[in-house]
């Protein structure tokens, strides 16, 4: 039933275009194939250009365990996905135990990463980071929770609309309380 559901609301989101070509990962034709060969004719043709490539690898912690049920909900619900359907969304998430433990408590929150809907929940919750970025000029890449910003830094300006773009995603994981993972996260610059 989860594949089935996945699958149909995957075909909702293709033929309405409300997911965002920046995702490389649990979709049919996006793979780390696609996202490195778009990245690598990016960063090509900045060299070609003679410019430097500003490069931040940003790791999520967590990231299908952590997701807010209810703020899930709320992003299916702006995505047009109502009714029977979200009703049915919503108690599947329910009070869904996972194996996962802190203490004595189970895990309230998260998308089942091993089942048939987790993967195209988990993109819905995260598809919206991107469109907040780009609004900085910043091209941005994911690989499902893993993501990858960078930016043709020409003049001092391009390095204030990089460091607006990292503003943007710590507003983004605040309000949407998706953690990053500091000690997995890295720069890369490539150019001169």
């Amino acid at each position: 039933m989860e594949r089935v559901i996945s699958r149909k609301i995957t075909e909702y989101l293709i033929r309405n275009n409300l997911l965002s070509d920046a995702q490389h990962n649990f979709l049919k034709g996006r793979s780390t194939c696609t996202n490195l060969l778009e990245c690598m004719n990016d960063w090509t043709f900045n060299i070609d250009l003679g410019c430097n490539t500003v490069i931040i690898y940003i790791d999520f912690a967590k990231a299908f365990d952590t997701v807010s049920h209810n703020k899930l909900m709320c992003k299916l619900y702006s995505y047009g996905i109502r009714g029977q359907l979200l009703l049915w969304l919503q108690r599947f998430f329910l009070n869904r135990t996972h194996q996962t433990k802190i203490g004595d408590s189970d895990l309230i929150s998260g998308v089942v990463q091993g089942s048939g809907i987790g993967p195209i929940m988990f993109i819905l919750f995260i598809n919206d980071l991107i469109a907040a970025l780009e609004q900085h000029g910043v091209t941005a890449k994911l690989f499902a929770d893993d993501l990858k910003l960078y930016l043709r830094v020409t003049n001092l300006c391009d390095l204030f609309r990089l460091h607006s773009a990292l503003g943007a995603l710590e507003d983004w994981q605040r309000l949407w309380q998706l953690s990053i993972f500091l000690k997995k996260c890295c720069v890369l610059c490539v150019g001169k």
